[in-house]
């Protein structure tokens, strides 16, 4: 039977991004009209291209699927060009598609779509018990922009091939509303669900994501300012209710002021005692503005140049619904792939609706454990989409990478779908791409590598952090041999310093499997590291013709053999009665004895693996790689030891640690400050805005004060992102453990890279400032 796994998943509208030219009201009130159309588009935000710095910041802040531009100029036209990871997931140029002799269809699910689904549920009887109501105002009414964004209108039947007004007449019994030009808006309004209502109907905010600023009420703003106008808009695509109130028709809002406010007191009831204010929002003086709702209790939001760059408000994802599915993990070209049915679709899929499109997120849970060269869990970096769509999707530009899920981009008909692992290997390339490096693997990768299967993993590594076990490896060449007495001596490191040697401190560790109540033993490590392969056993023999003594392996020991030297054949039965096992170095590590370098950097891995994962188990690694930078040759080609990436909490960056590994020592001044100029040079150059990234030393013996100035030269004002660590950090199970009896101060067990860097500096840079947000 196939393997199987659990598939999370959460359908939610694509996510448009409205291009328009400042100024353009035109535009905007056709974004707004399309924005009603399409279920859930009322949380589409709309992008002024005139100001590119706000616009990218809203691309980002709300994670955009998308970006659809409106107007002829050619300006706009180009804009989505500037977003090629925001490619068009369905053909054709034009949302509405009409057809002369066919059914007219909307190329993104649309509240045809929602009609249809909710039409003959329980819901949809309540929904008309309220009494949905239609408005209609004129267009030289001062206030007719503002109800276009808070009462809502679709596009003209002419222009989209549907009348969506006539249908949701029909199917909800509304009545028409005029509202009179000058006279006071209706109270009506907060009451009874509109075009504004079915929009949403159905969809939820999903908990994936934090919201930031929350409060619902008011907008000051001018009626004929676009700016206020696009602001107000974009405010409540956060999903924050606002009411938007233009100062100089104050009088209008008599009534409907207390109305909303009792209506937005009523809707935070339900919310945490922290989070229950109501608050004015405005682009102009926020407390003058204020001063129109007077004996109020109000929070005041100034909406300030930058305000969309993400520390203040925060859209969260909105959902028509969720599902639990049974994926079959299957394999595909040798790589790990699961097919789930699309199951639980809480939206019509009749076929009548098979070019309507919408995003399945796929969250798996347990999908491949113990598989260090895969992953589902990529890092939330958007322009990586079309890489992560050819390795994961095939499909360029249907995968839509999202704060801990993948995106898949579906057609309402679509049953059944797929994800395919992406190789860890083929993610850290382009990553260093980014940051205008070709990367490979080294050779000394290529043997960690090796090395880490032979230990059937990272946690396999764990024996490394036995001093007696290194000192073993270190000890013996690979054509030396040596007894099991010695190996158990060797493994107990004792010595004029350590008279009880340095393995009790840790007989607690396992290695594998042993009863709760034992002891780790010499004998048990040294087992341990000859069933992984790390020594073979066998006998030294003596060949009789050249006097020479050569090791002949277990495996291929016979009565009468051979001298390896001379070619001489012997009868070695005496000498096999009286001989006792030697072992001899093997695999990776018998190679040469450069091979050793391996050791610090698996055992440095193991430590990471251990303790430094993220919330969600998602650390990955590539072993030591060769960068090349794309910029020039006058650059010098260097070598990073490993590369450590976590996913990521959202909306935390992603974090990538840059490893150097370093055995006992003593190392070359020069050496060491190449390494540091090096590793700054390749941390400098990753995308800030995309990582976090931290720089890593560690060393088996102390560092050397001079090594630690030069180390220290890596942080910046007020980012600390140095991590070193010696073997006092990386042989204890969590990193300080033993550490913490040395400095007492320090408050963790270095579970996250900010907690490392910060006991770095606590530890050899003690009168730094601490950088804001470590611990």
């Amino acid at each position: 039977m196939a393997d199987t796994l659990r598939v999370d998943l959460c359908y939610r509208p694509l996510r448009i991004g409205w291009a328009v030219r400042e100024g353009d009201i035109a535009a905007f009130r056709q974004a707004v009209k399309y924005s009603h159309a399409l279920w859930g588009g009322r949380f589409n935000p709309i992008l002024v291209i005139d100001r590119e710095d706000e616009a990218r910041q809203l691309v980002e802040l709300f994670r955009i699927d998308m970006i659809w531009p409106i107007g002829d100029s050619q300006e706009v036209t180009d804009f989505p060009k500037r977003f090629p990871h925001l490619d068009q997931p369905f053909f054709g140029n034009a949302l509405f598609i009409k057809q002369a002799d066919r059914r007219c269809y909307a190329q993104v699910l649309d509240v045809y779509n929602a009609l249809v689904h909710w039409h003959h549920k329980p819901e949809w009887k309540t929904f008309k018990d309220h009494g949905p109501h239609l408005y209609t105002w004129q267009c030289d009414d001062p206030l007719a922009d503002a109800f276009l964004v808070q009462l809502g209108a679709y596009p003209s039947p002419d222009e989209v091939g549907t009348d969506y007004r006539a249908l949701f007449a029909n199917a909800a019994g509304t009545a028409e509303h005029a509202i009179e030009s000058n006279a006071p808006v209706p109270t009506d309004i907060v009451g009874h669900p509109g075009i504004l209502a079915l929009n949403r109907i159905g969809i939820e905010r999903h908990y994936r994501v934090r919201a930031g600023w929350n409060m619902p009420g008011f907008f000051i703003g001018n009626a004929s300012d676009l700016d206020d106008l696009i602001c107000c808009w974009n405010l409540r695509a956060c999903d924050i209710p606002l009411l938007f109130v233009d100062p100089a028709q104050l009088a209008r809002y008599a009534e409907l002021i207390p109305a909303w406010e009792k209506s937005m007191r009523q809707q935070v009831e339900s919310r945490h005692v922290w989070d229950r204010e109501l608050a004015v929002w405005s682009r102009q003086d926020v407390a003058i503005a204020a001063g129109h709702f007077a004996g109020m209790k109000l929070m005041l939001c100034q909406m300030y140049e930058g305000c969309w760059s993400g520390g203040s408000v925060r859209p969260p994802i909105m959902q028509l619904g969720t599902s639990s599915t049974l994926g079959v993990v299957g394999e595909s070209g040798g790589t790990p792939r699961v097919n789930f049915a699309l199951a639980d679709k809480p939206f019509c899929d009749d076929v009548a609706f098979s070019r309507q499109h919408l995003v399945a997120s796929v969250y798996l849970i347990g999908g491949l454990h113990g598989d260090e060269q895969h992953t589902f869990e990529v890092p939330y970096v958007p322009e990586l989409n079309e890489v992560y769509a050819q390795a994961m999707h095939f499909h360029r530009n249907t995968l839509r990478v999202e704060p801990d899920s993948v995106g898949l981009v579906i057609d309402a008909a679509d049953h059944n779908t797929f994800l395919i692992a992406m190789p860890i290997g083929d993610l850290v390339r382009h990553v260093f791409a980014l940051a205008g490096f070709d990367s490979t693997v080294s050779s000394g990768g290529r043997i960690l590598r090796q090395l880490m299967t032979q230990l059937g993993g990272l946690q396999g590594a764990r024996v490394f952090k036995i001093p007696g076990a290194r000192q073993l490896l270190k000890k013996f060449g690979p054509k030396d041999t040596f007894s099991r007495e010695v190996a158990h001596e060797t493994i107990r490191d004792k010595s004029p310093g350590q008279r009880t040697g340095t393995f009790a401190k840790q007989v607690d560790l396992f290695l594998g499997r042993r009863p709760i109540n034992s002891k780790l033993t010499p004998p048990d490590v040294f087992t341990f590291m000859v069933e992984k392969g790390l020594f073979r056993i066998g006998v030294d023999l003596n060949c009789p013709q050249c006097g020479m003594t050569s090791w002949v392996a277990l495996d291929v020991l016979m009565q009468r053999g051979a001298c390896e030297l001379c070619g001489h054949e012997y009868d070695a039965t005496g000498q096999l009665v009286a001989a006792g096992w030697r072992f001899r170095r093997s695999g990776v590590l018998g190679a040469e004895r450069n091979a050793q370098g391996a050791v610090p950097v698996a055992l440095t891995l193991q430590q990471l693996d251990t303790n430094v994962k993220g919330l969600m188990h998602d650390g990955m690694f590539s072993p030591s790689l060769d960068l090349v930078s794309k910029t020039g040759e006058s650059v010098q080609p260097c070598e990073v030891d490993f590369v450590w990436l976590l996913k990521g909490n959202y909306p935390d960056l992603p974090v990538i640690i840059l490893g150097e590994c370093k055995d006992q020592g003593p190392i070359k001044p020069a050496e060491f400050q190449k390494d540091v100029d090096n590793l700054r040079r390749v941390a400098d150059a990753i995308p800030r805005q995309h990582f976090q990234t931290y720089v890593l030393f560690t060393k088996l013996a102390p560092f050397t004060p001079d090594e630690i100035a030069m180390a220290r030269t890596l942080n910046r004002n007020h980012e600390q992102r140095v991590i070193l660590l010696t073997a006092r950090e990386l042989e204890p199970y969590h990193t300080f453990e033993w550490t913490k009896l040395e400095y007492p101060t320090i408050d963790c067990y270095g579970q996250f890279p900010e907690q490392l860097a910060r006991v770095t500096a606590l530890i050899y840079f003690p009168e730094e400032p601490s950088a804001n947000g470590a611990g």
